[in-house]
């Protein structure tokens, strides 16, 4: 078995009968991380379970209800089994607390969370969905969404262009990729188009030369083989674009902008941090620069 191989078997994480759970708060900003969960659970053909914790603000109530709906709806045309547990606010234990006993009683094979932009303290010590990622035993899928709570209400996510930056060969990755194909063959985005991004770093002393350099070009040129060995194994047909920059995550977040990305979907490999959130620098500025949605795949072992 190649390693390629290898690395295509670790990187599925889902199969008919597997669980995926999605915990909402019932607010606008869950809207894309409501969207991108039911279409994987589609993709991998998992049962999708929502955890709902019940909030004292009746906005919250009445938002969870109405997408609950239309969550159901959706589900029952996708084929989707969805189980909804609605518990009680805690007032003795934290909201990422009751997430991970959850995690720990179902043991699902992918968590998604929704993220909004973090302030200085949460940048710090990391907001709800870091917490869970950091001590699920399983995969966990953070999802910021640019949508600002009762400001903005509209339809669900539908991408139409959806980049992946790759930059080496790892499950995480794949998983990244397998999870933009399923946002481009859900309802009326069938078909949208995959870039696999690829960044060739050029340190800050080294003038950019991209027409004379054969190091640039050998990077180029396997990347691309690697990009098609991603098309062949998933049965999918992606692009593939190589850009040179001085770093990774400046790179990519002003090309998603110029392009006008619909979404990204990054594998990050897990970081144990225990302080200063849970990104290292290049995530973190794809996360707060990019204009759209950001979906981020932190790939565990069960």
């Amino acid at each position: 078995m190649s390693n390629m191989d290898e690395i295509f078997d670790a990187a599925f994480v889902g199969a008919p009968g597997d669980k995926i759970l999605l915990p909402l708060m019932g607010y606008p900003s869950e809207r894309d991380a409501i969207f991108i969960a039911l279409v994987a659970a589609e993709y991998f053909g998992s049962d999708l379970h929502i955890l709902h914790i019940v909030s004292k603000n009746s906005n919250a109530e009445r938002y969870f209800k109405e997408q609950i709906n239309w969550l159901q709806e959706k589900a029952e045309r996708l084929k989707v089994k969805v189980n909804i547990n609605i518990k009680d606010s805690l007032f003795n234990i934290h909201l990422h607390q009751v997430i991970l006993n959850e995690i720990k009683t179902i043991n699902p094979n992918l968590t998604f969370m929704m993220s909004r932009r973090k302030g200085l303290f949460q940048r710090f010590r990391g907001s709800i969905a870091e917490r869970v990622a950091r001590a699920s035993p399983t995969s966990v899928v953070i999802i910021r969404s640019p949508i600002k709570d009762w400001t903005t209400y509209g339809d669900h996510l539908e991408p139409r262009r959806i980049i992946v930056p790759i930059g080496t060969d790892s499950p995480c990755e794949l998983l990244a990729t397998q999870l933009a194909i399923a946002l481009a063959n859900a309802g009326k985005t069938q078909d949208a188009e995959i870039i696999l991004l690829h960044v060739i770093v050029i340190p800050e002393t080294v003038p950019i030369d991209t027409t004379n350099d054969e190091m640039l070009v050998e990077q180029e040129l396997k990347f691309i083989k690697q990009a098609g060995k991603f098309s062949t194994l998933l049965l999918f047909p992606m692009k593939s674009k190589v850009i040179v920059g001085r770093d990774i995550g400046r790179s990519v977040s002003q090309y998603v902008n110029k392009v006008h990305a619909d979404m990204v979907v990054m594998g990050v490999p897990y970081l144990p941090r225990k302080f200063s959130g849970l990104y290292g620098t290049d995530t973190n500025e794809i996360y707060h620069k990019s204009k759209c949605p950001v979906a981020m795949v932190f790939r565990k072992k069960s």
